[in-house]
């Protein structure tokens, strides 16, 4: 497995990593198994097997917090790591996920660094009413950037996760200092509505899923007109951006790099892993790890920053 980056890429470089030989055996059954990719990645996208901790790294320091998320007193839950004050760094998980998730990220902080990875509203602790908005969950995170006192933040977007990043960078550019995209969606004209979707959605086949899938279900159902009225927004982007995308996606395909690529003001960083699927944070978390820690040493500083007016 690729393991890391052997240098930090320049801002707006597009590296490709390839993929590793399987060998002969492995790769006539993966010929075979081709077909049937995407149905294996909305297997473990619903169901999360395959995507089990391993149990490495510590828990250390791990600590559960709970905050206001806005003025009809919900509440978010919200895993922390690291060193109070310090530079933040917020992992955001996809549709459906968990905190939990990230918890191999929140292990062994980078001194300097608080990690927190919270439950979005309709997952996890924090609720089981499903919020369907983009905004609404951009919104509901905004007390996690912290005081104008603190430097900007880091937003790591996973999958729906993503466009929830953009959009917070898009609302807070005094408060967001860069943005790592993995396997995000991004493209509203890729964003495509399944008839099951619209079955169970349905008030009769919604209660019978689990909270988590509900919550799932009318989310992406409502993504393309949130990523809609994210597009005209990403133009006053000018926080870096980093993706990280594998090109054997078929739950979020690349094709959203090409398009975040034209509509950035800057050209983001981007990192593509042949043969990769979706799942990126599990199968190529040292990656992760490295692609963070790079964006992370490229701010120019870290004292608060206003990005509104540019760079």
């Amino acid at each position: 497995m690729i393991a890391d980056l052997p240098d930090c890429p320049r801002p707006g470089q597009v590296i490709t990593i390839p993929a590793e030989d399987p060998g002969p055996a492995a790769g006539a059954l993966g010929f075979v198994l081709e077909p049937f990719q995407p149905l294996r990645e909305q297997f473990i996208a619903i169901t999360g097997i395959g995507l089990e901790d391993d149990g490495t790294g510590t828990d250390a320091g791990l600590r559960s917090l709970r905050l206001t998320a806005g003025p009809d007193g919900a509440q978010v839950a919200v895993m922390a790591a690291g060193q109070a004050g310090a530079q933040r760094v917020i992992f955001i998980h996809g549709s459906p996920g968990l905190a939990e998730e990230w918890r191999p990220f929140l292990a062994d902080v980078p001194p300097g660094r608080l990690h927190l990875a919270p439950d979005r509203p309709g997952y996890g602790d924090s609720g089981a009413d499903p919020v369907t908005d983009l905004q609404a969950h951009a919104d509901a995170l905004h007390p996690l950037l912290g005081p104008a006192t603190q430097p900007g933040v880091v937003l790591v977007g996973y999958s729906y996760g993503g466009p929830v990043a953009l959009r917070i960078a898009a609302d807070r550019p005094d408060r967001v200092a860069g943005v790592l995209l993995v396997g995000a969606a991004a493209d509203p004209g890729l964003e495509e509505i399944h008839p099951l979707q619209e079955v169970a959605a349905l008030d009769f086949f919604a209660q019978l899923l689990p909270s988590e899938l509900a919550s799932s279900n009318a989310e992406l159902m409502s993504l393309r007109p949130g990523l809609e009225d994210l597009a005209p927004d990403l133009a006053g982007l000018r926080q870096p951006v980093t993706i990280l995308q594998g090109l054997g996606d078929t739950l979020v395909p690349a094709a959203n790099v090409d398009y975040l690529r034209a509509m950035l003001p800057e050209p983001p960083t981007v990192i593509l892993i042949e043969g990769a699927d979706h799942f990126l944070p599990w199968t190529h978390a040292p990656l992760l790890t490295r692609s963070l820690d790079c964006l992370v040493a490229s701010l120019p500083d870290q004292a608060p920053r206003d990005l509104s007016a540019g760079k």
